[in-house]
């Protein structure tokens, strides 16, 4: 049977689950949001789904999890997460569905975060590999880039291999960034290089979790440089 969101009832209960849209896809909107995604405007039928339930999906969440569904909204597009309450970490927190972000994950997203800045009033920031290398040789960040990508070498010139390298970094965390939702990956094309990609407004959302990486940068780059020597 087929229901029509706007007109039913809110009940604080599972019983929505049975509704034949929910019961479609359910399954891929749970498991983006246990894996951390944020879900956004333009993702289709989830964020239709998430968008048409809020308070239920808000009652299943707290109580099945002890989590918390929260939707922000960037350059008028929405997006939705799953966020652990104030009171404590959740019942994910100690499992392997929870993840932290590891260091080159959070350099990377900071890098990024600041380009979408940049192309604050650009309608689509789309990012491929020769960008990516302008603003390591030429922003105002670069020092500190060329440090973390080329083990602490800081030169006007690098080479073929040690770029591939700097790259096979990029390319990682930006797996696990369009995991989470904060970029889009993109088949890549004549003069794009080997990476093509499209900063989503989510991203603004690590202005909140690293807000403490992105005001001690130089501190931060420090870190990395400490366990990239210990290895």
């Amino acid at each position: 049977m087929d229901y029509d969101y706007k007109d039913r009832e809110v009940n604080h209960d599972f019983s929505f689950l049975n509704f034949t849209d929910v019961q479609a896809h359910f399954a891929d909107l749970n498991i983006s949001l246990l894996r951390g995604r944020h879900v956004q405007t333009g993702e289709g039928y989830i964020f239709t789904l998430v968008n048409n339930y809020v308070s239920e999906f808000t009652f299943y969440y707290r109580s099945l999890y002890g989590l918390d569904l929260k939707r922000e909204k960037s350059e008028n597009i929405e997006y939705y997460y799953l966020d652990f309450p104030e009171e404590g970490k959740g019942k994910l927190y100690s499992s392997d569905r929870h993840r932290e972000m590891s260091a080159w994950d959070s350099l990377i997203a900071l890098m990024l975060l600041n380009m979408y800045y940049d192309r604050l009033f650009d309608h689509t920031k789309t990012i491929n590999r020769p960008i990516l290398e302008n603003e390591i040789m030429n922003s105002d960040l670069a020092p500190s880039y060329k440090k973390v990508f080329f083990n602490n070498i800081i030169r006007d010139f690098y080479s073929d291999p040690e770029w591939k390298t700097a790259m096979d970094h990029y390319k990682r965390a930006l797996r696990t960034l369009d995991q989470l939702g904060w970029v889009k990956l993109l088949p890549a094309g004549e003069g794009d290089g080997d990476i093509l990609f499209i900063i989503r407004e989510s991203i603004n959302r690590f202005a909140n979790l690293y807000h403490y990486e992105i005001s001690h940068f130089d501190t931060f780059v420090e870190q990395i440089m400490q366990k990239k020597n210990k290895k």
